[in-house]
């Protein structure tokens, strides 16, 4: 038997597998791929219109008013019912549930973050779900530009409603109309000038003139549950040469990158090739000092039911797989030149990719 207790806010294989929405913990569990649900009379209904498991069973079943019902005198009344003789759960099941469910069964735990290999394989309904969100992340993306695009330039600041514009105040606007597209995005990153050579950085500050602004939104959508990722980097005034140069090599890379992908393909390769030609173009990768510059970073990840899961498209081998939706974002940043990331999301097919990302990558505003 699998068995998870979580709530599908935080296991995106419950989410997966029950196609229920839980706000707090509940019981699944699966016997000859019969899939169940325990649920309080508060879910019980809701569960029968809107989850897509086999079966669905009242908590009160297994409530005895003469008895202790603690939750896990509860799990071990449904193993006894169900005759169950080994139980399967993923890491993040509760340590102190584990220790306390019955001896006499073969218990194991899965060591892995993936539970349900399953939903790394996108079907057409999932793959239309998350382009979907990529068209409506695409629009929040051009209205960030267009707010850059349009800011004038006052004593190297940009200039917006007569104010210095600054990384919170296009970060709450971007958080504000994904909300219009019930998408969330609470960390996205928009950074400038410094702030864009840390991969990571979400931004702060005020947003200067001839430097890189790095933009990336990774939304989870309010409804389903699936996420979208997208990176542009931009710059408004002129750039210097080498930064300019920069955005052509990293383009050049994503578009190397892009193009070898396919099912079959070790994504170790791709990113070994990117690597390669970055390190051709002088932009060289050194992670030996205390500040790693050049392209620090893997080349993609998966992308679904969580913003990273797997594959990986980087140093380690991993075969992709058709159905797999990653993403493809190589990028280099140097601190004396600046930060450049290009990333799009794609569905690995089997002589290519589908590219579900269509906003264009140009550097210059």
């Amino acid at each position: 038997m699998k068995l998870i207790y979580d709530s599908t806010s935080k296991s995106p294989d419950l989410l997966y597998l029950s196609g229920f929405h839980a706000p707090d913990p509940i019981i699944y569990f699966e016997i000859s791929r019969k899939k169940h649900l325990v649920l309080n009379d508060l879910e019980y209904e809701r569960g029968l219109y809107e989850s897509k498991v086999d079966k669905i069973m009242r908590l009160n079943d297994f409530i005895d008013s003469k008895k202790n019902n603690s939750l896990e005198d509860i799990l071990s009344r449904i193993i006894k019912e169900m005759k169950i003789e080994k139980i399967i759960v993923p890491y993040s099941f509760p340590s102190y549930l584990f220790q306390k469910l019955p001896k006499k069964i073969n218990k194991e735990i899965l060591d892995t973050n993936i539970f349900c290999k399953e939903r790394l394989i996108k079907s057409k309904e999932e793959i239309k779900k998350i382009k979907l969100i990529m068209s409506k992340t695409e629009k929040v993306m051009g209205e960030i530009i267009k707010i850059i695009k349009y800011s004038k330039i006052r004593n190297n600041y940009l200039i917006h409603n007569s104010k210095i514009l600054t990384s919170e105040y296009l970060i709450k606007f971007c958080q504000s109309e994904l909300f219009k597209y019930s998408l969330t995005c609470p960390e996205c990153i928009i950074a400038g000038d410094s702030k864009s050579t840390q991969p990571h950085n979400h931004g702060s500050g005020p947003l200067k003139q001839s430097t890189s602004i790095v933009i990336d939104i990774f939304p989870k959508s309010l409804i389903n549950g699936y996420y979208g990722d997208i990176t542009r980097t931009v710059c408004k005034g002129k750039p210097d040469k080498i930064l300019k140069n920069m955005f052509k090599v990293v383009l050049r890379g994503q578009k190397l990158g892009l193009n070898m992908l396919k099912a079959g393909v070790d994504g170790m390769k791709v990113h070994n090739k990117i690597l390669n030609e970055f390190n051709k173009s002088n932009f060289i990768t050194s992670t030996d000092s205390d500040k790693p510059q050049g392209f620090i970073h893997s080349t993609g990840h998966g992308l679904g039911l969580e913003i990273h899961e797997p594959p990986r498209i980087s140093k380690a081998k991993e075969i992709l797989k058709e159905g797999n939706v990653v993403t493809v974002e190589p990028g280099l940043y140097y601190s004396s030149i600046g930060g450049v990331r290009i990333e799009d999301t794609v569905v690995i097919e089997k002589s290519g990719i589908k590219n579900l990302t269509k906003f264009p990558k140009f550097f210059e505003v």
